[in-house]
């Protein structure tokens, strides 16, 4: 999908054309198809019309230099976008970790585009001295990655990927490392461009949490007891800030929303879209 920009979005959309739109909004670094057939599947199968994209910066979408920075605000333009290119006036928006930050932004300032919300492991504010920090072991590894060299052969790009994955899981889902690792492949296979500005965009954008009693859509919270990324009081005080915002808190569950999550969570998410 393109507009004429030097930004190009690669999208993908499944169900009926007339289907109630939802619109899946990934988190930092995460191709659109980490959207697994799991949540995907039953969405279709309950009527929707489902609309999942590469972030830019990150699968088949349009990779910028380094130096080109940008915001949440651009990635909740770049959703609306995307709707303007699905013929969609309003979607429910469901965003994953970075996803739920650009929910929040479209449901500030794009009101008119969002009937719902539905938001798992994010935060009104990364670096909200308000806010708990990530767990302190998180950051030392992340730390390290990132002043470390990056992998170049394929099977050490899969290792990276599952590494990380490993470091966000809690102990209700225990990390699958048979699975960790297709997924992994399959991320390195379609594309391994692991210089992206999604992490500077979340952190230069602004805290929402003193505005969150502006949102006016209909929201789901779901958050884990053991995210290790954001600590659980960022799910809590999310629900808490926003009017009749209902809350899932579940048990043992990290920074991640894996397959076999998907059987508890999709009756949930399904009820909070049909209203």
């Amino acid at each position: 999908m393109g507009d004429g920009t030097s930004i190009e979005l690669h999208v993908e959309a499944f169900g009926p054309d007339d289907g109630d739109p939802v619109l899946l909004l990934s988190g930092a670094d995460a191709q659109c198809t980490r959207w697994t057939p799991a949540f995907v599947d039953p969405l279709v199968e309950a009527g929707h019309r489902v609309v999942r994209f590469d972030t830019r910066d990150c699968g088949l979408s349009t990779k910028l230099p380094s130096d080109v920075g940008y915001t949440l605000d651009d990635l909740a333009a770049d959703a609306c976008r995307v709707l303007d290119c699905e013929g969609v006036d309003a979607a429910h928006l469901v965003g994953r970790s970075m996803g739920g930050m650009v929910a929040q932004v479209m449901a500030l300032d794009h009101a008119d585009r969002v009937l719902s919300m539905t938001l798992l492991c994010s935060t009104p504010g990364l670096g909200d001295e308000r806010l708990p920090p990530p767990e302190e072991r998180l950051i030392d590894q992340i730390t390290e990655r990132l002043f470390s060299a990056p992998p170049v052969g394929h099977a050490e790009r899969v290792a990276w990927i599952v590494g990380l994955d490993r470091l966000f899981a809690g102990p209700r889902y225990p990390f699958d490392e048979v699975v960790g690792a297709l997924v992994a492949d399959a991320d390195v296979t379609r594309c391994w461009f692991p210089e992206t500005g999604h992490g500077p965009a979340v952190n230069s954008s602004p805290s929402r949490l003193d505005r969150l009693g502006d949102i006016g859509v209909r929201t789901l919270v779901v958050h884990g007891t053991a995210d290790p990324v954001f600590p659980v009081e960022h799910g809590i005080v999310l629900a808490e800030g926003i009017p009749g915002a209902n809350l899932w808190l579940v048990e043992g569950l990290g920074h991640e929303v894996p397959d076999a999550c998907a059987a508890e969570l999709l009756p949930k998410v399904l009820a909070h879209l049909a209203g």
